[in-house]
């Protein structure tokens, strides 16, 4: 549900596991289609007279089709990666699919990504090979498929070229990527060849004259503003990247310390006593957080200090942990060895104010605060 309580769209229901939702901005498009391409065909093919809107609707139904197929190839083959994937939702330019939290690589990624045009290139091939079995009837049928085989070759064709946000343009990204060794260099370049395209696409209509067709001048100028403003997002999510380079949950989060969630606050006291005990020299001056572990080792709260230290000395031997302590959920638990865009990502999958962190044996390291790497990340 949006803020305002209204729904983002029509469930589809799932399609291979897949939620699939129609935005209502999906709507606008197909209306777009109609009014465009009515006059196109009522010219082209005056004998079907008003059959012409209906063939004009059904393009639009068609092509949102191929879009749900493009995006199904994406999240089917992400799926095959291991990536969870969350939706798939139509819009006005198209479609994205969600990913839940993934730990990429630049094959996984660039293969996932060549997914859905394959599948567009494909339709359309199929779809050409379909008219060329029988003789031109300009048939409603033929006249639509007609369409819908150009339109498929035409949106994979377009879809592998160079540049963020388009398919290809992850292609690039990955290639950068195993190149350099780091996701946010391969976006910083994919971005920059998305705004070059975005501006070719602008200065070839003005070369060609084309400008002077309201139709297409319109058209152009919505996918270029919609590749310089993907371009330009990819942009600042890279400059967020960056500001993770050598970041670890473990470097981030403040040092800590488990305690068995039965025990009173004076054994905690001496635990932490313990552990400041044995410190290393060089390691830094603070005093540890306090996880409280079940008798499984699973986690179930961290220590308020302000509420620990509320409690006089003579009631700290009688007072259970389980009385100062914030609640922690399950999935607040993160792996020692997180870095920089796996780590920003397992945080931004759930929303938690506090995350413990914890290292092979599963025994607790730290507690990484959630205001602590929106601090890294705003500078």
């Amino acid at each position: 549900m949006s803020p305002a309580g209204r729904s983002a769209g029509i469930p589809l229901g799932r399609l291979g596991g897949v939620p699939v939702t129609l935005s209502w901005s999906w709507f606008v498009i197909a209306a777009v289609t109609v009014v465009l391409y009515t006059p196109v065909l009522m010219a082209r093919y005056p004998e079907l007279g008003g059959l012409n809107y209906a063939v004009a609707l059904g393009f639009a139904l068609t092509l949102a089709l191929s879009v749900l197929l493009h995006e199904l190839a994406h999240a089917w083959t992400g799926r095959a990666f291991g990536w969870p994937t969350g939706r798939i939702v139509l819009t006005l330019l198209g479609g994205h699919t969600s990913f839940g939290d993934v730990r990429t690589a630049p094959l996984a990624s660039a293969v996932v990504s060549l997914a859905g045009p394959a599948v567009n290139l494909a339709l359309g091939l199929a779809g050409l090979a379909a008219l060329r079995l029988g003789e031109r009837p300009d048939t409603l049928g033929w006249i639509l498929l007609d369409l819908t085989a150009w339109a498929n070759l035409i949106v994979g064709v377009f879809n592998v070229l160079p540049g963020l946000p388009l398919d290809g343009g992850r292609v690039v990204e990955a290639v950068v990527w195993a190149v350099t060794g780091r996701e946010s260099s391969g976006t910083v370049a994919a971005a920059w060849a998305g705004r070059v395209l975005a501006s070719g696409l602008v200065l070839g209509v003005v070369a060609t004259g084309l400008w002077r067709q309201t139709t297409m001048l319109l058209l152009v100028l919505l996918i270029a503003a919609f590749m310089w403003q993907g371009a330009t997002a990819s942009l600042r999510a890279a400059a967020v990247l960056t500001r993770m380079h050598g970041i670890s949950a473990t470097t981030l989060a403040r040092p800590a310390v488990g305690v068995p969630a039965s025990a009173s606050l004076g054994h905690t006291d001496r635990v932490v006593t313990a552990f400041l005990a044995r410190r290393p020299a060089d390691a830094r001056p603070e005093v540890p957080d306090v996880v409280a572990l079940d008798a499984d080792g699973r986690v179930v709260g961290v220590l308020e200090p302000a509420a620990a230290n509320a409690v006089p000395a003579a009631r700290r031997e009688s007072t259970p942990l389980t009385a100062v302590l914030h609640g922690v959920a399950a999935d607040a638990v993160l792996d020692a060895g997180l870095r920089e865009e796996a780590l920003l990502r397992a945080v931004a999958a759930r929303q938690h104010p506090r995350w413990v962190v914890t290292g092979p044996d599963g025994a607790p390291v730290g507690v990484l605060s959630t205001a602590a790497l929106e601090r890294l990340l705003t500078g």
